[in-house]
């Protein structure tokens, strides 16, 4: 059972910490940054340093930083490399490193870390969250095309994801080499790879086959509006803040919503904000989680 983390932040760096990826290495080069920590492997002295931080918080905004991007990725990507300087056998190299040649940009590297086994590793880091189209999928298939899986933003998707990071964020490591001089300081990562978070939703009522190498985590199922009114009249359920979809809330901090009331919530939302709602009672990693989308979607 998780501690009653009293700031929001530590219960979601337990979150980051405790929660699988999406997928294993079968689409793409896949590390845990804590690989071969003794945070991995004794998780009990994670949750301890993480309550210290929790009761003694004052050097956690130095750890997480102040940003004005309020993205849920950049604030991921700070969580990770807090958390990787707090842990007692992995070191935080380099993080968010233009690579620039004169005025020609060819991008950022996420993150150089020095890792447990002192493997130079240059990460790429990412929290999606994508939602399974079941009309587009092949019959009789045992897996699924990760273009039939799409974000809240239709314009992205899972197959567009993994291309980008395989076709370009991976291979930008292989150009310190070539910039050696301006960033003689950073000794050349021993291998790229992803590390990507989130949830995978199926439709609520027409489950399509996995993603190949996709990773089991709790039930997540996603609908649209009008299909609120389908859920169990029985389950309660808890609203998460609008891109606050990491730890699920404390059931003291929340009030358990009913089908009418999470109607009430989207629609006050709007048509271009989902809502994600976890179930009440559940163990907070493994709560089952609904992500509600407008009627239109994925062609408002």
């Amino acid at each position: 059972m998780l501690p009653a983390f009293q700031h929001a932040s530590i219960r979601d760096m337990a979150w980051i910490a405790l929660s699988p990826a999406l997928l294993d290495s079968q689409l793409l080069p896949i590390r845990d940054p804590l690989q071969g920590s003794v945070w991995r492997d004794d998780p009990e002295q994670l949750l301890h340093a993480l309550c210290r931080l929790d009761q003694e918080p004052a050097p956690l905004t130095a750890l997480i930083g102040e940003s004005s991007d309020r993205r849920l990725g950049n604030y991921y990507e700070r969580l990770w490399h807090a958390l990787l300087q707090l842990a007692p056998d992995t070191r935080v190299l380099a993080h968010n490193l233009a690579l620039r040649d004169g005025a020609q940009t060819f991008g950022e590297l996420d993150l150089i870390m020095q890792a447990a086994d002192d493997a130079i590793i240059h990460l790429e880091l990412a929290i999606k969250f994508y939602l399974a189209r079941p009309e587009l999928q092949s019959a009789h298939s045992a897996t699924s095309d990760p273009a039939n899986w799409w974000g809240v933003d239709p314009r992205d998707n899972l197959a567009n994801k993994l291309k980008r990071l395989r076709e370009h964020q991976l291979p930008l490591a292989d150009r310190l080499a070539e910039l050696a001089t301006a960033h003689r300081a950073l000794p050349l990562p021993d291998c790229s790879a992803a590390w990507l978070q989130g949830g995978l939703f199926q439709h609520l009522h027409d489950p399509m086959p996995p993603v190949p190498g996709q990773q089991p985590g709790a039930t997540l199922n996603w609908c649209h509006r009008h299909e609120l009114k389908t859920l169990d009249a029985e389950q309660q359920w808890l609203a998460m803040a609008h891109k606050a979809w990491l730890m699920p809330p404390e059931p003291n901090h929340a009030e358990a919503l009913s089908a009418a009331q999470m109607r009430a919530l989207s629609d006050q939302a709007g048509n271009k904000r989902a809502v994600m709602f976890c179930r009440a009672g559940q163990a907070p990693l493994a709560s089952e989680r609904l992500l509600c989308v407008d009627d239109v979607w994925p062609n408002g």
